[in-house]
């Protein structure tokens, strides 16, 4: 049985909901479920990748993004701004602003540029994430 498209779009809904507000595990659960229902996307990688540079660890998060989300979408430029943006992170600046630069002036993918824009005008010290607060 096939999981409906909404589901799917509300297990990554939450899953980000959760990240923004430190709800680490529940966020890879969700993404893990998301991951299960739709094995051939690299949208549920792309959370995780998220949720591994909230929580301060973005060589996993180019880890993943690299052997498992580029080899889901080779051609997905979102995937490649995540990447650009891990990579910062991870303080490879040089190669991920190269990324990102050729996406905000070359990217056909609207959301993907608007991405690549925004995160390679942040200078390192505000690119990174702040952990959430948990009450």
């Amino acid at each position: 049985m096939e999981t409906p498209a909404e589901l799917v779009r509300l297990l990554m809904r939450l899953g980000y909901w959760s990240v923004w507000h430190g709800l680490y595990g529940e966020a890879a659960a969700l993404f893990d479920g998301a991951r299960a229902a739709r094995p051939e996307s690299e949208v549920p990688v792309l959370g995780m990748a998220v949720l591994a540079m909230v929580m301060q660890r973005p060589e996993a998060a180019v880890e993943l993004l690299r052997n498992e989300a580029a080899a889901l979408a080779p051609r997905s430029e979102l995937v490649r701004a995540h990447i650009g943006c891990a990579l910062r992170l991870a303080g490879e600046e040089e190669e991920g602003r190269r990324i990102l630069d050729q996406l905000s002036s070359e990217g056909r993918d609207a959301d993907a540029r608007l991405m690549a824009a925004n995160l390679v005008r942040l200078p390192a010290e505000q690119l990174k994430p702040q952990l959430a607060k948990v009450l």
